[in-house]
Parts: structure tokens; sequence; C-alpha cells
């Protein structure tokens, strides 16, 4: 079904006016998720100010390899030159504007536009004009471009790579630090040897919302029992026999309630929302199959720090990214009413092939194109869209759990795991960036 999308003048209905936040209110309005104008300026107030995750260093880990990628709407190639560099260039060409890689990934000697052969050296530089200096071709006076307009800002952090077109945003060390960066840490450090890669092809799909409904979901603590209620019964019917892997323990409806009612949840000032909870049943862990693995762990980290890197761990990103269980995951803006999402599951480096096997497994069965929860995510995502078309009441209640947060010293806001506090961290720093048209700033 195709849902509206409403338009209004931004001039006449100041941006600020979409949030009301008082000391116990916090609501934000429907036209923020469905007006064409204010996906325009998401375009260039936020995906052009901040750091977009583009890939995984295993990705793009041989000279000559390369992805594509998006900046928002924007199309990108990151490549790896034959000096290992890495570039991130938009997806253009400078003579007519084709796209020039079509391949979603490879590995090559050069990229060669389709419609005039145009031709550029993987770091972008121009390197061949089909008939140059023909009698017909380009004259003495032509000034010939240097190449493909590459992104101002590269960083890789921990095998991470992130890109901005925005050469004065904050270091990706600082825009990382404090929860995002521990739960990166904590997924890494699942790998005796700190290391993930990408394995096979990722899943791709589309779903008729706007993108901000995948970017809360990915950390909301208050939907699994409600939204993925079949997964629940099937979970207490059947359990590991499936191919859970532990993945979502719970005998039962209400034991699993209890067991996703621990940890915390964190709301940083970028707008990064992190939700995480230590193992459960964690001390069986060190008497399965897998206890030589959890024990080499148990000696690099501490019990105390591998019950947290043990457990379940999900973030969002501001504003593209996210990551859970065993994957990462990638949305993309397609217009106010229509995202692309792509999942990547992971390997984790230094385990058996055993266990990876098993994640993979459990992957498939939740998040797979055959699982059960995306596609409960995918219906509620777009009934939210079409919700948006009853106007008359026409503000969204991210309230829950205000009462009960606590400023940390390092700017984050701590939550109760089912908190809607990593919800309004993401819309304080989108207002933020949508009214100063400014960027991610100390």
């Amino acid at each position: 079904m195709k849902t509206q999308t409403i338009s209004w003048r931004v001039d006449e209905y100041p941006v600020d006016a979409l949030i009301q936040e008082g000391p116990a209110t916090f609501r934000v309005s429907g036209r923020a998720y469905s007006d064409q104008r204010i996906f325009e300026l998401e375009q260039e107030r936020i995906f052009q100010k901040t750091w977009n995750f583009v890939a995984h260093e295993s990705e793009v880990a041989k000279p000559g390899d390369f992805k594509t990628a998006h900046i928002g709407t924007q199309p990108v190639i990151v490549t790896r030159g034959q000096d290992m560099a890495l570039s991130v260039l938009l997806n253009r060409c400078v003579h007519r504007g084709a796209v020039v890689c079509r391949e979603r990934s490879g590995n090559t000697r050069a990229f060669v536009c389709p419609y005039h052969a145009w031709t550029y050296a993987t770091d972008g530089r121009l390197t061949g004009i089909t008939g140059r200096d023909d009698p017909n071709g380009y004259g003495p006076d032509f000034v010939q471009p240097q190449g493909m307009q590459r992104v101002a800002r590269v960083e890789n952090y921990r095998g991470f790579i992130f890109a901005c077109m925005d050469p004065g945003v904050v270091p990706l060390e600082q825009y990382l630090a404090g929860g995002a960066a521990q739960l990166l840490e904590r997924k890494l450090q699942q790998s005796p040897v700190g290391k993930i890669r990408l394995t096979g092809r990722p899943f791709v799909g589309t779903y008729e919302g706007n993108w901000k409904f995948q970017a809360e979901n990915i950390v909301d603590g208050y939907h699994f029992m409600y939204t993925h209620k079949a997964f629940v019964n099937l979970q207490q019917k059947y359990g590991d026999s499936t191919g859970d892997f532990g993945v979502h323990k719970g005998d039962n409806a209400a034991k699993m309630r209890l067991l996703r009612a621990r940890g915390n949840v964190l709301g940083s000032r970028f707008g990064h929302g992190i939700n995480q909870k230590p193992a459960a049943e964690f001390e069986q862990l060190f008497e399965g199959p897998h206890s030589e693995y959890y024990n080499q762990l148990s000696e690099k980290y501490g019990r105390d720090e591998l019950e947290w890197i043990a457990g379940v761990g999900a973030a969002c990103i501001f504003p593209n990214f996210g990551l859970i269980h065993n994957q990462l995951r990638v949305w993309r803006p397609i217009g106010p009413a229509m995202t692309e999402v792509t999942v990547y599951p992971y390997a984790l480096e230094g385990v058996s092939d055993e266990y990876n096997a098993g994640m993979l497994r459990s992957h498939e069965r939740f998040y797979g194109p055959a699982g059960y929860g995306a596609v409960d995510d995918i219906e509620v995502f777009a009934l939210n869209q079409q919700g948006l078309s009853a106007t008359q009441n026409d503000w969204l209640i991210l309230e829950r759990g205000m009462h009960n947060e606590k400023p940390l010293e390092n700017g984050e806001i701590e939550g109760l795991p089912s908190s809607e506090t990593v919800h309004r961290a993401f819309w304080r720093s989108w207002r933020d960036l949508m009214t100063a048209q400014g960027r991610a700033v100390q």
C-alpha cells in the first residue's frame, strides 16, 4: 500500500517545532518522518555533516578491492588503492554524470564509465578520455578534470570504515567515544584475536517507511515481546532445537521477559543509542561444548567483563549504522517513505567453524529473509508510515523511562532496558543538526 507524503513549507513551520521537550515530555511530530522537504534537509544537514558507515575492512582487504555504498542518497565507491590507501569517491563520472561503478563489490585496476568509457584509477584520478586528441575531440584549451570527487574525510575505527563529506567534522574516535566505542570493542572481543570478517553476500531489502524507524527500532527494548509474539511462542516450544544457539534465551515468555529486563541503555550526545544485556545463564557457558573458548576469553578479560562481552548488545550509530548479535546493518534513505536495509552477517576470527556456523544459523532463524524477526519489523514500519496520514493528532510519544534516567559524567544518559532514552538521544542530535545547519562538532 502506498503511503501519503505530506508537504509544508519549512520557513513557515520551524524545524525545532517538530519536537516538544519538557521535564516529563518528549514528543515528535509525524511530519519529521513524512515530509519531502524535511527529507531533503536531512541529506544536507545530517548525512553530509556526520560520519556514515560505508564498509568493513574485510570487504576491501586487497589492492584493487572496492564496494559501492551510499552516504544518504549519494552513491559512493569505497576503494583500496595499489598502495593500500583507502578512498571514498562519489560514484559519478565527471563527464556527463553517469554512475561509474555498477557492481556491489569486486576487484579492479580501473573504473570505466559505461557511457563514453572515461577511465579512472582506483583512487579516482582521471587516467583516460576516449578520443581525447581526435579532430572531433577536445581542443588545446580544454581543462581536463582531475577525477572523481573524493569524500573529504575517511577514517577506520578497528576495521569499521566511516566517511564524511564535511572536512570539519569531529574526529571519528571522539564521535564514537563512550558507549558506542565500548559496544564495538565488546563485539570485537568476542573474537580471541579481536577481529571479525563479513561472510557471503549481504541480505538487501526495502520497506515502505522512513529511515528513522529502522534507526529507532534496532535499539528498542520495548517492542520485542509484542511485535515478535509469534517468535516468542516458537522459542517457548522449541528453544535451541531449531538453531537459536542461545541468542534469544528463555524457556517461556515469562522467563524471556525477565531476561530482557536486565542490562541498560545509553544515549549519546551525538545521537548514538546502545542497548546491552549481560549473558544469560552465564556460568553454564563454561560447562558447555564451547567451554574452552569462554575460558580463553575469561583469562583475557576477566569474568565480570566477559559477562557483558558474551551478552546481547545492539547499537544505532547515528545516522545510518547498526550492530546486533552477529550482524552489521546499514540503512539507506531513498525517500520519505522508502528505505533500503542491508544486513551483513559476520564471523568471528579465531573461533571454531562450528561456533560460527551456529551463530549464522541463529541469524538466519530470526533475521534472514525467511526468518521470523525481519518480516515483523518491516510490517510495523509500513504501518507506522501509513498511520502518519492521520494528522489530527500528529505527535508520537517518546517518554518511556524519562523518570528513571541518569546523566553520566561523560555526557551520556543511562536508562533502563526498555526505556526510550536512546530514541530521545537520537532526536536531540537530529534537532541540533537540522536547526543549526551544523556538523557533528565538539
